[in-house]
């Protein structure tokens, strides 16, 4: 996951997003939970929420996050009361980390109510607005971590239902129920918990892929006028991300999911967060060419965790570098792969951002990439760090082998191995495989370079695609070579991700 200002990292973050109905009461069967979220009609920033539900304990709790504020995401939280199924009130005590205590009798049906005031724009978050909430001239964003008062965690076939005012949309990564479009049924309290949602006057591209749909929430002027544009991209890196590794994503049962949200707005900054297995993205209004290379590359970089992340996962923080770096490879090659970059460009971003980054870190040289604790606080040497073990590891493998495997196939690999099981791999499998596929024993590259302290030498590598590479003033500068010859050619059509390739017998 990766983030487009100074750290350029974010976090996979757990939370939870909820809810309002579209006038219909909730249900109060006692096997169900529902939420009506509301959002005031004379103030956007306000949100009314509905709980009906039986009593499973008595605990209410809001999900971890805001550890800077003493009353952590009840801070925005106001008004909450809790009545019996006569309307009687129930006491409720209200306890530290954002959690009350209900004082009812055991299966007691409950309706709880509460407000949200949207004022987290007030306040600092190390991560970013972006993955909290916040308020636009035409809508909001929350997430369920900021929004919601959960109950117990075992809940299945959930209600969600918004009421909002004339004229306003509703984007969710949830199936829509019966044929009310602000109405939703999630199949359970992990799939309410991983979702984001925006409600407004925006508008949305959806793309299906199979029993997969990609859902494009755009918001403000400026974004809406490119729709044509995010369309276009959207379609061309997901296919390209498919037909790489050959299927849609492919996640364990636990974690399933069917749709995926990506909602972009307009913004004094450009910024992105990831939530679950949706994307939330700020782009900054005229920004210039840089604000929409991290706009583009936020999205292109999450989109392809819903592979490498979430299709098949690592056991340990130890092969953070592969998961984050890796993907910034494949990043690259998909925004190639659609003509947002040319071969210069391409080339250009691998100094700008990535050696940059690499060559400045203060941990490169003196920590190994193994210490996957650390990236966000070492982005250089682990995003780009592991971009700059991906490349050699490719240009390795296609020299050896006359450009017949590629660390395409590793990835395919562990698709096939470990897409939709619980099953994880670990970082000495990722050296054997990578041995195997270049029939080069690699342990003296992780030993130096991976498991070690040594810096990549990525001069040495480029030069079998056919590039000249030098060091210059703390730059890395890379030029096209004249006269390749076929297997140069190849190899560097692989490096800029163009599949068909041809092999060179």
């Amino acid at each position: 996951m990766i983030k487009s200002k100074t750290a350029f990292a974010s976090t996979i973050l757990v939370f939870i997003v909820l809810v309002s109905g579209c006038g219909s009461s909730p249900n109060n069967n006692t096997d169900e939970i529902s939420y009506l979220i509301t959002i005031d009609k004379s103030d956007h920033k306000l949100a009314r929420v509905k709980v009906s539900f039986s009593l499973k304990d008595s605990l209410l709790y809001m999900n971890r996050g805001a550890n800077q504020l003493p009353k952590r995401w009840a801070t925005f939280v106001h008004n909450v009361m809790v009545t019996d199924s006569k309307g009687k009130s129930i006491l409720v005590e209200e306890l530290p980390d954002a959690k009350w205590k209900m004082f009812a009798a055991p299966n007691e049906k409950i309706t709880l109510t509460y407000e949200v005031k949207l004022d987290h724009e007030d306040y600092k978050w190390s991560s970013g607005i972006d993955g909290v909430a916040y308020a636009k001239d035409w809508g909001v964003f929350y997430t369920g971590r900021a929004l919601l008062i959960l109950h117990g965690d075992e809940w299945e076939n959930i209600r969600v239902d918004f009421s909002l005012p004339q004229g306003w949309n509703v984007t969710t990564p949830w199936k829509a129920s019966n044929d009310n479009k602000n109405s939703f049924k999630v199949n359970n309290m992990f799939e309410l918990a991983e979702s984001m949602i925006f409600a407004g006057l925006h508008q949305e591209i959806s793309i299906v892929r199979d029993d997969f749909e990609l859902v494009i929430a755009l918001g403000g002027a400026e974004i809406i006028a490119q729709k044509d544009e995010y369309k276009k991209l959207t379609e061309g890196v997901l296919d390209y991300y498919i037909d790489l590794m050959g299927g849609i994503p492919n996640p364990s049962f636990e974690n399933k999911f069917e749709k995926v949200v990506v909602i972009i707005n307009s913004s004094t900054s450009t910024d992105g967060e990831v939530i679950g297995n949706n994307i939330s993205i700020l782009v900054e209004k005229n920004g210039g060419q840089m604000s929409e290379m991290f706009s583009k590359f936020i999205f292109a970089h999450e989109l392809f965790h819903l592979w490498n992340g979430k299709s098949f996962t690592p056991t340990e923080d130890d092969t953070e570098w592969f998961k984050e770096g890796f993907t910034n490879y494949y990043t690259l090659k998909s925004l190639h792969h659609v003509g947002f970059l040319n071969d210069l460009s391409y080339l250009s971003v691998l100094n700008d951002i990535f050696f940059q980054r690499y060559n400045n870190d203060d941990g490169t040289g003196k920590l190994s990439m193994t210490m996957g604790e650390e990236k966000h606080a070492h982005w250089g040497l682990i995003y780009g760090g592991g971009l700059f073990v991906s490349i050699a590891q490719d240009l390795i493998i296609r020299n050896a082998t006359q450009n017949r495997k590629s660390i395409d196939d590793l990835m395919r690999s562990l698709f096939q191995k470990y897409g939709a099981t619980n099953d994880t791999y670990s970082i000495d499998e990722l050296q054997n495989l990578l041995s195997k596929l270049s029939e080069i024993d690699q342990t003296e590259f992780f030993n130096s370079y991976v498991i070690g302290i040594n810096r990549i030498p990525i001069i040495e590598y480029l030069p079998l695609a056919g590039l000249s590479a030098k060091i210059e003033n703390g730059n890395l500068i890379i030029t096209k070579k004249d006269d390749l010859n076929p297997l140069q050619q190849n190899i560097l059509n692989g490096l800029f991700g163009i599949h068909d390739s041809s092999i060179i017998d």
